[in-house]
């Protein structure tokens, strides 16, 4: 039966413990671009409208009755995870992400008013 023999262990088990080194040192090497202070980046099919949380999942968007997505997730002004019934009652101009097969509200980030002024006119 052919072993391998201890004088090619050495050069391998340092050849191993080389590359388990390099392997994490280059994934850590990326560029990261800082986002502007209090700039928000939202997803391309993001819409603008008036929210308002009734009793989960009951929500009105735009005055029209909507169900939220059991994953659904709602940001702050400041874009912080909030529980949504902390604003239940409450109309809010939001920006939000409707889910594609169920029509359902999946996202929505409370906006500020600097946000607001710039939502694009149709």
């Amino acid at each position: 039966m052919n072993r391998c023999s201890p004088r090619y262990l050495l050069p391998i088990c340092a050849l191993a413990g080389c590359l388990s080194l390099a392997l994490p040192a280059a994934a850590q090497v990326a560029t990261v671009v800082a986002p502007q202070v209090g700039a928000r980046n939202f997803p391309a099919n993001v819409q603008y409208g008036e929210l308002e949380i009734n009793q989960i999942p009951n929500a009105q968007l735009n005055g029209k009755p909507l169900r939220t997505a059991p994953g659904f997730r709602l940001f702050s002004a400041e874009n912080r995870l909030i529980f949504a019934h902390t604003v239940q009652g409450q109309r809010l101009r939001v920006a939000y992400v409707i889910e594609t097969s169920t029509q359902w509200l999946l996202t929505a980030w409370i906006l500020k008013p600097e946000e607001i002024a710039q939502i694009p006119r149709h």
